[in-house]
């Protein structure tokens, strides 16, 4: 049966083939969700070498954050928005490990990444995790945690309450809707340097609330990795 197994795979391919979410294009054999050229084209931020001071300044004078990374930048009706879309709405966490590894495996090519103990997912309300089966953020922290080979801890930081969408708010109206949103556990991160982990950053309300959290419990430091950027 196992010698089979190849061959009723092509099979089901030739009736249900599969396409990169991208572009559309037939995905070729031994990949998923995204074509190589597609990945070729990322729009990748590499401020992991080259920081976006755009990216720095939602959080500057409000939280201290040790270090930024965001793998790429968003655009309306881009690859990225795409993948997330595939990531959050599509019952796919697995786009989200793998994209957690390549993730991780460019940081590596930074000399000066911090010796992180754990990696800490934005977590979801119950309701939305219940509703959506996963956090997406947990996908992306478990790809990290394969590439870097950290931990992932997702019971110090919790949601208290499920936010409806914030579009429509300021940034510091969204700051203090969050505030009261996050919260922690008894958890023994002081001393350790941390990595939270979340899918996007827009104004970086939701991450500023969780890195406040996170320092009331004195870690060595908290620094952020995030899949996509709005600059």
């Amino acid at each position: 049966m196992l010698k089979l197994k190849p061959y009723i795979e092509d099979f089901i391919s030739l009736i249900y083939p599969h396409t990169c979410i991208s572009c559309g294009d037939l995905l070729p054999k031994g990949t998923q969700d995204v074509c190589p050229k597609c990945l070729y084209n990322l729009p990748k931020t590499k401020n992991h070498i080259i920081p976006v001071p755009q990216f720095l300044q939602k959080f500057e004078g409000i939280v201290k954050v040790e270090k930024l990374y965001v793998y790429s930048y968003f655009q309306k009706q881009g690859i990225v928005q795409k993948i997330l879309h595939e990531l959050k709405y599509n019952d796919n966490p697995d786009i989200g490990m793998t994209f957690g590894r390549y993730f991780g495996k460019d940081l590596l090519t930074e000399s000066e990444i911090p010796p992180f103990d754990l990696i800490i997912p934005v977590p979801l309300h119950p309701k939305k995790l219940k509703l959506r089966g996963y956090n997406q953020s947990e996908a992306l922290a478990n790809g990290l945690s394969q590439a870097l080979n950290v931990p992932v801890n997702k019971n110090t930081l919790i949601r208290n309450r499920h936010q409806n969408t914030q579009t429509k708010r300021s940034k510091i109206e969204r700051i203090k809707v969050m505030s009261e949103t996050f919260g922690v556990t008894d958890s023994n991160i002081k001393g350790k340097h941390v990595l939270l982990v979340d899918d996007v950053l827009t104004t970086g309300a939701t991450l500023i609330s969780c890195v406040e959290q996170l320092h009331t419990l004195k870690p060595k430091s908290v620094s952020i990795a995030v899949l996509a950027g709005v600059k």
